[in-house]
This record gives C-alpha cells, sequence and structure tokens, in this order.
C-alpha cells in the first residue's frame, strides 16, 4: 500500500518578521507628467509609424487602439492617456527604430528591414511587421530583444 505524503498547508497569514530599514514608496506619476509622458511617447511612435508607411489599421493594431477614429483623435491629441501597456508599444517600436537607424546607411533602410520577408526564426518567412501584427506585446519584445542581441559586438 503506497502512502501519500501530506500536502503541504497554505499559509494565509503574513509572516510576523518585522521590516526594518527604510522602504521605497513608489508614487503615481502626476497627471501632468504622465500626459507628458504619453504625448512624446504618441508623437515618436506617429513619426515611426510615418516612416515605415503604416496603415491606420496597422498602427492600432501595434498600439492595441479599438479603431482607426480613436487613433484620429489620439494623432489630434483628444484622447485619453495611454495605458502602461500601450506605453510599453509604442516604447518597444521606438527601439526597433533606434536599433535599426543606429548604424550608418540607407535612410529606408529601417523600412525595408521592417517590411522585407525573413527567412529566420522567428519570422519563418513573414515580414517583421507581419510578425509584430499578428503576435501582439510578445512579438514586439522579441523582436526588440533580437534587434538588441545583433547589434551587440562580438
Amino acid at each position: 500500500m503506497l502512502r501519500q505524503a501530506p500536502e503541504p498547508s497554505v499559509r494565509t497569514a503574513l509572516p510576523s518578521k518585522t521590516r526594518t530599514g527604510p522602504r521605497l514608496v513608489l508614487q503615481p506619476a502626476s497627471r501632468r507628467a504622465a500626459r507628458h509622458t504619453s504625448t512624446n511617447a504618441l508623437k515618436r511612435f506617429f513619426a515611426i509609424a510615418d516612416a515605415w508607411e503604416l496603415s491606420p489599421l496597422q498602427q492600432c493594431r501595434l498600439l492595441k487602439i479599438p479603431s482607426p477614429q480613436v487613433l484620429q483623435r489620439y494623432r489630434l491629441g483628444q484622447a485619453p492617456r495611454l495605458s502602461a501597456t500601450q506605453q510599453e508599444r509604442a516604447a518597444l517600436t521606438a527601439n526597433i527604430q533606434y536599433s535599426l537607424t543606429a548604424e550608418p546607411g540607407p535612410q529606408d533602410r529601417a523600412w525595408a528591414w521592417v517590411h522585407a520577408p525573413a527567412p529566420r526564426p522567428p519570422f519563418e518567412g513573414d515580414s517583421p511587421l507581419y510578425f509584430m501584427l499578428e503576435n501582439g506585446l510578445p512579438a514586439l519584445r522579441e523582436v526588440a530583444r533580437l534587434l538588441v542581441r545583433e547589434s551587440e559586438p562580438r
């Protein structure tokens, strides 16, 4: 007869050990600072979207905006602040653009890289843009990491 080990009990109380020393308390950004950050991220994103010649629908998918009408409101500065996820998407897009334009070369190099089919993983024959549009935030992160790894000296 096999004996089963007793299941560990789940602790419901916090540990009684008191903390000593200074505590880090994160304060939310002021509304003005948050709006300024959001506005700068949008300006940068729209400049990149124009350079990459993205359609309004592609821009919506990259930033996770519900419709081209809402996107237009963002362009005009009439929409609410970007969510944290949208800010991350805009920052990753900016990082990708920076990685593609950091080295001297043709002006349209970033456009060509984003739109050209790539046979290697993770793209598997799709363009990096299609890969990012289809796979969302994880794909944006993966492409940004890939470009950083490629730019590191060996």
